[in-house]
């Protein structure tokens, strides 16, 4: 058995601005990237904090219009930061596998 010594041609990982300058889109792909879905995911999980703390604004200040809907939000505010943390979790388990596959 014969053990090949490894050489410097290991690339480091690109940032996800680096990879939005560098990468070529698609033109059909049906999702979109990886990158794309996961910065989805982040500006809308960002978008409906954002407007819970309006909301909480709202109730301290006496300017409530709707007390269902500030429920509403806050709700959609936790699920958004959940689905989140699981796409966020999925990606850094497939990454962990991949590290542990013997070539």
């Amino acid at each position: 058995m014969f053990i090949v010594p490894l050489n410097n041609t290991i690339t480091p990982l690109a940032t996800p601005s680096q990879v939005e300058n560098t990468s070529p889109k698609a033109e059909n792909t049906e999702g979109g990237s990886f990158l794309d879905i996961f910065r989805e995911s982040y500006d809308a999980a960002a978008e409906t904090q954002r407007i819970s703390e309006e909301d909480s604004i709202k109730i301290m200040t006496g300017e409530i219009d709707d007390p269902a809907q500030i429920a509403v939000n806050a709700q959609k505010a936790a699920v958004a930061l959940q689905t989140f943390v699981s796409l966020k979790n999925a990606a850094v388990d497939a990454y962990k596998e991949m590290m542990q596959m013997q070539i």
